[in-house]
């Protein structure tokens, strides 16, 4: 699960904001895959998602019982989502030639993988992912968050990774990971186990059967 290698330098994109129109919505990138069903709303119509699906600014993609959908931005970001996951891409800047990059991605609930792409490397480009326990902050990364083990998990797989969630915050190096539970403050990063590890990766692997 790697971002695309190589896109061409002179691509520029721009979506940022909720000003665009949602009767004429803009693809920022497609899917790649899907395990059994996950659908996506936008204006109050809801289509079913498959492999070459375009997915578009402020879509909400939700995926039942059992499900994986893995999709790529068109800077090569590339998001997966488990069971149960909803995404939302909130904002999407990609312009080099002009410096500036922003990527804001929202999990209402659910487990993913986020494996970081070329927005990443516009100097001072501002790249986060929202979830209800925590704001997570990322650079040159690939990182796994998700319900597990009673509580919320976030692990680094690779590059670094900011944890803020109400009461603090921590950093995440490969192979780190925290926890977080009710009381909103993220515990003690320490290297997570094989076994947890493969669990984590389960809820978003597909051919698996959901994670515990």
């Amino acid at each position: 699960m790697s971002a695309i290698g190589r896109i061409s330098a002179s691509l520029a994109f721009c979506i940022v904001g909720a000003g665009v129109s949602v009767a004429d919505p803009t693809s920022i990138g497609a899917v790649d895959q899907v395990q059994a069903e996950v659908d996506a709303t936008q204006d109050g119509r809801t289509r079913a998602l498959a492999a070459s699906s375009d997915l578009y600014f402020l879509d909400r993609c939700r995926s039942g019982d059992g499900a994986r959908m893995e999709a790529t931005l068109k800077d090569g970001t590339k998001l997966t989502l488990g069971e149960h996951t909803t995404l939302v891409v909130d904002a999407f800047v990609y312009e080099p030639a002009a410096s500036r990059g922003k990527l804001a991605v929202r999990f209402a609930k659910g487990a993913f993988l986020f494996v970081g792409g070329l927005v990443e490397k516009v100097p001072g480009a501002d790249v986060q992912i929202r979830t209800p326990a925590a704001a997570i902050g990322v650079r040159g990364t690939t990182v796994w968050g998700g319900p597990i083990d009673g509580g919320f998990g976030v692990l680094a797989l690779n590059g670094e990774v900011t944890v803020t969630g109400r009461r603090g915050t921590v950093t995440l190096k490969q192979g780190e990971g925290t926890m977080l539970f009710a009381n909103g403050n993220p515990q003690p990063v320490v290297r997570w186990p094989a076994a947890k590890v493969q669990r984590a990766i389960a809820k978003i692997a597909f051919g698996s059967p959901p994670g515990r």
